[in-house]
């Protein structure tokens, strides 16, 4: 008799993720937990107004603009900590195989900072936001997309 392979599903966009355990017609939460990041405003996340200038022709001032878009870099930071968990989960075997569904961006955020290991069990991406899908939804959906 054969074991039958454990499935996760991956579901994530820069601010929110959840990880299911495919079943045949249902899903389960994986860690019993889902993962939100802080959404927060520009204002709590960089509290000071843009440097001021002069121009060297003219006593005209301007804002310097800021280096680090910070809503990018806190996206591409709740997705490293996201694969943390994956790949300490894929360190135990608790999944033979991994769907990973997330926006393009994020897609690409996840997929680079994933191991090779974990990456080998990847047997599908979807480039799709579907994070306020019900489970039940998320089932209808993979049987389309598969």
């Amino acid at each position: 008799m054969f074991k039958q392979r454990k499935t996760w599903v991956l579901v994530a966009d820069g601010t929110r993720a959840r990880v299911f355990i495919k079943k045949r017609d249902k899903m389960n939460n994986a860690l019993g937990k889902d993962f939100v990041s802080d959404n927060l405003q520009d204002r709590d996340i960089y509290m000071d107004k843009p440097g001021r200038a002069y121009e060297s022709s003219n006593p005209t001032r301007h804002a310097y603009q800021p280096r680090t878009d910070w809503h990018q870099y806190n996206k591409e930071l709740f997705a490293k900590e996201l694969c943390e968990v994956i790949e300490k989960a894929s360190e135990n075997a608790e999944f033979d195989e991994l769907i990973i569904i997330s926006p393009p961006k994020t897609l690409g955020d996840i997929r680079g900072n994933l191991c090779k290991q974990t990456l080998s069990k990847v047997t599908a991406e979807i480039p799709k936001d579907v994070t306020k899908l019900t489970e039940h939804e998320l089932v209808d959906f993979l049987d389309r997309e598969l």
